[in-house]
Formats: structure tokens, C-alpha cells, sequence
């Protein structure tokens, strides 16, 4: 669409985007800064290929914005920012782009993000390492650094002890020891949680015995 620009205004009330009306119609919306960068304004004569042009960095200053916002509600892994661009519309190649974008300066990165979504797991709801595995890799984190943070993440954080702590929430009614009837669904409901096997034994052995029960419940 090429012709004269014969409006512009809010796209709505207590937006910062600017609806453009070329030839009495609508053109595109573009952020203030755009406009003011571009020099857009009434009367001004744009051509087609300058229409097309604005229209693609005004969709690639939405995305970015949109990108800027989910990351600061959170943290988010390179293929969860894909998606949630993706699914508010914008297709996959502008998305991409983005996303590499973000990467660049540092905002989107799958290993610091794998290291603080492992860290806040094992601290406020701990959970064994097959658990956490799957939710990284879910998250799109890489096997590679998947594996690294594993690592890291247990060596500082042994897990027998975090499966001490989340076995608390099971047994802390039974101070003389765990009764057998209640032994199945604490052996399950560990397993479940991600610890190994060898593990949840020993410490479904422990609760049993009424041992090491001083740790906090946290989950």
C-alpha cells in the first residue's frame, strides 16, 4: 500500500502503538519510537516498499517487546520463548530471530537458565535428578548441558539429603517410626519425585527406623 499518510493515532486507549492511516485507511501500527524515528507524520508520501519495510520492523519491535515482557516475569529457556512467540503469532523465522538476538546480549541463555530453574527446584521442592532431568529437557535445554548442571546441582546438593526432605511431608505424623503399611506409598511417592531407587531405599529404611528426621519440610 503506497499513498499519503492521513492519520495517525493511539491503536488504543493507553497503548504506546500508533495506528497509521494511509489514504483514509489502515496502513499499520507502528511503536512511538518508530514513528519518531522514521519521521512519521501527516501528509507525509510513502512508497510501497517503504510501507513493507516499516511493517516489518514494527512487527519485529512487537515480538522483541513481547519477548522483553515474558522474560521478566521469569527466566525462560531458548525453546519456551520460541514457543510463546509462536503461539501469540508471530511466525517462526521472526521469532527465531529474536530469540538469537536476545541470546547475543545475554538475556536468553539455556545454561544460566537450567542452573536457576535446577537450583530453585532442589531448594523450595526437592526433587531426584530423573525428575529434573525430564523437566529440563522438556524445557528444550540441551542433553549436554542438561547433564552439566546435573551435576553441579547434586554434587552441591546431595541426593540422598534432598530425598530426606521431601520424605518429611509423608511421614512427619509417624514419630515412632514409619509402619509398614505406609512404607509402599513413600517408596512411590519418591520414585515418582525422581530419586533412584538405591536411594529412596535407604531412606524409606531411615523413616522406618524413625532416623535423621530432623531435616525441614519444604514440599
Amino acid at each position: 500500500m503506497s499513498g499519503r499518510i492521513t492519520a495517525i493515532q493511539k491503536a488504543r486507549e493507553g497503548s504506546s502503538r500508533l495506528a497509521v492511516f494511509v489514504d483514509g485507511r489502515p496502513a499499520f501500527t507502528v511503536s512511538e519510537e518508530i514513528a519518531a524515528r522514521l519521521g512519521l507524520e501527516v501528509g507525509v508520501e510513502l512508497a510501497q516498499d517503504q510501507v513493507e519495510r516499516i511493517e516489518a520492523d514494527s512487527e519485529r519491535a512487537k515480538a522483541k517487546e513481547k519477548a522483553l515482557g515474558l522474560l521478566t516475569v521469569r527466566a525462560r529457556s531458548r525453546r519456551e520463548l520460541l514457543d510463546r512467540l509462536r503461539r501469540s503469532g508471530f511466525d517462526t523465522t521472526l521469532s527465531e530471530e529474536v530469540v538469537a538476538d536476545l541470546e547475543v546480549v545475554g538475556l536468553v541463555d539455556d545454561e544460566a537458565f537450567a542452573r536457576l530453574w535446577a537450583g530453585e527446584r532442589v531448594r523450595l521442592r526437592p526433587v531426584g535428578p530423573m525428575l529434573l532431568r525430564q523437566e529440563l529437557r522438556a524445557k528444550g535445554v540441551d542433553q549436554a548441558v542438561t547433564t552439566r548442571i546435573l551435576d553441579e546441582t547434586y554434587e552441591e546438593n546431595p541426593e540422598i539429603e534432598l530425598a530426606r526432605r521431601a520424605s518429611l511431608k509423608k511421614t512427619r505424623k509417624h514419630e515412632g517410626g514409619l509402619p509398614d503399611r505406609e512404607r509402599a506409598k513413600l517408596f512411590a511417592y519418591l520414585v515418582r519425585r525422581g530419586f533412584s531407587h538405591e536411594v529412596v531405599a535407604a531412606v524409606v529404611r531411615e523413616r522406618m527406623e524413625n532416623r535423621d528426621g530432623g531435616a525441614d519440610d519444604v514440599g
